[in-house]
């Protein structure tokens, strides 16, 4: 059944790709970006028109996540355009790498603006609309890294693993209103979050790290080296991924998806794996029961 989705963070990337293949499926796009009318007009009108080429449509909305009067009129437009929302897909965010001590307290904050508190703005936006119908679904794009970390990524994973406790929190508390919550962990892609990352930038702190630079430079070597083979990462499949969940039945859409073929998703789908059965449990014994699923 063709739904509404609004997409954040779709300029480039798997934000981008994310709404391509919504419409490709039939559902109505409402694909955000901070300035569709400025550095962005290019992409919004390459997804335009991939959108009048598909069996569903693509709408641009101007947005920036990390302002509050942006999302809510943001919101508001994408609501009077499409006639309504059913479902939201918080991708926008950015990587942030190096040693922890390099990066600044203010680079620190601006991430955790960009993705932590940018998918609060915009799911407390939306919520008014969704709440009264008793339906909808809240996608979070999370990280293998949200997960877990290694170094020169603590910044970027305590950005991620933050969003993995508000989106579970947040499918404990609308479970009971019809809405479902599900979070996505992609693994590492070949899309623009990759290449547009950020540097811690206070580099007078490292002269101290050199054995710990070198194995995260092993480690991103394996990431290279991942990338370069026969049959590299995908950005369709977190799209896939992203769009499966739109199309499951509500009710039935799973807690958190993985989206990693290799050695990472595996440790990630263990976490998860680990972690519900005795974190349901602790609930049931709390009698929270009615929350689990």
């Amino acid at each position: 059944m063709p739904q509404t989705v609004l997409v954040t963070g779709t300029s480039s990337g798997l934000g981008r790709r994310t709404a391509e293949v919504l419409a490709e499926r039939g559902h109505t796009v409402v694909a955000t970006m901070r300035a569709p009318q400025g550095k962005d007009r290019a992409a919004a009108e390459t997804l335009i028109k991939t959108g009048d080429g598909s069996p569903g449509r693509i709408l641009v909305v101007e947005m920036d996540v990390r302002d509050d009067e942006s999302v809510d009129a943001g919101v508001a437009a994408a609501i009077e355009r499409a006639g309504g929302l059913d479902a939201v897909v918080n991708n926008a965010a950015y990587a942030i790498t190096g040693i922890g001590e390099s990066v600044t307290s203010s680079q620190l904050l601006d991430v955790l603006d960009t993705n932590l508190v940018g998918p609060q703005r915009v799911t407390r936006a939306v919520l008014p609309h969704l709440r009264p119908r008793r339906s909808g679904l809240l996608v979070f794009l999370s990280s293998g890294a949200g997960r877990l970390t290694v170094p020169g990524m603590g910044a970027y994973s305590a950005s991620k693993s933050g969003l993995e406790a508000l989106a579970q929190a947040y499918r404990y508390e609308l479970r009971p209103l019809g809405i479902d919550v599900s979070i996505v962990q992609p693994g590492a892609f070949p899309s623009n979050l990759a290449a547009s990352q950020v540097a811690g930038a206070d580099e007078n702190r490292l002269a101290d790290y050199a054995e710990v630079l070198q194995l995260a430079g092993a480690f991103m070597q394996q990431i290279g080296a991942i990338f370069a083979g026969p049959q590299p990462p995908d950005p369709r499949e977190v799209a896939d991924a992203v769009a499966d969940l739109v199309d499951t039945p509500s009710g039935q859409r799973p807690e958190r998806v993985s989206v990693d073929r290799f050695m990472l998703g595996r440790a990630v789908t263990a976490i998860n794996a680990g972690t519900k059965a005795p974190t349901d449990a602790l609930l049931r014994e709390l009698d929270l029961g009615a929350v689990v699923s």
